[in-house]
């Protein structure tokens, strides 16, 4: 059994997440957290250049990551393979504009059987995303304006 799976969990109070996004042209923004850049656009067809995923996109990429990591970490904890664990997401737009409802998540795990998949599912967790998502929750956005060198990269 694997021993040195690190906790997903941390008590809120011990951190912050934070990225910062800059600009590239058109449509095109470079994220960044911590040493990690990540680029962000949107699909030709709505006038982009699709060089990266769209921050809808980015969502469902979080939302899947934080159960496929959650996932990982109970077949690691129980002896069991991981090879071939896929995490399939979906959502669509709602008839309210600029809205994504119903969203999907499709857990692949082969080699399991039917009990330890039922085992799998009860154990589904609630987590950062997924809270963030189903939860009532505040959003406060604000304009700043900066001189370009008051603007750490």
């Amino acid at each position: 059994m694997a021993t040195n799976v690190l906790p997903l969990f941390r008590s809120p109070r011990e951190f912050v997440l934070e990225i910062t996004l800059q600009h590239a042209g058109g449509a095109q923004f470079v994220a960044q957290a911590r040493q990690h850049r990540l680029l962000l656009d949107q699909p030709i067809e709505d006038g982009a250049t699709d060089h990266g995923m769209s921050p809808a996109e980015l969502l469902l990429a979080s939302l899947g990551g934080c159960i496929g990591q959650y996932v990982a970490q109970y077949l690691q904890l129980r002896g069991l393979s991981t090879e071939g664990l896929r995490v399939r997401v979906n959502a669509r737009p709602s008839s309210r504009p600029l809205r994504l409802k119903d969203f999907q998540i499709e857990v692949i795990v082969p080699g399991l059987n039917d009990r330890q998949l039922r085992a799998l599912q009860k154990s589904f967790p609630v987590g950062l995303v997924q809270n963030a998502i189903t939860l009532e929750n505040t959003l406060r956005i604000t304009a700043v304006s900066a001189h370009t060198e008051d603007v750490q990269p």
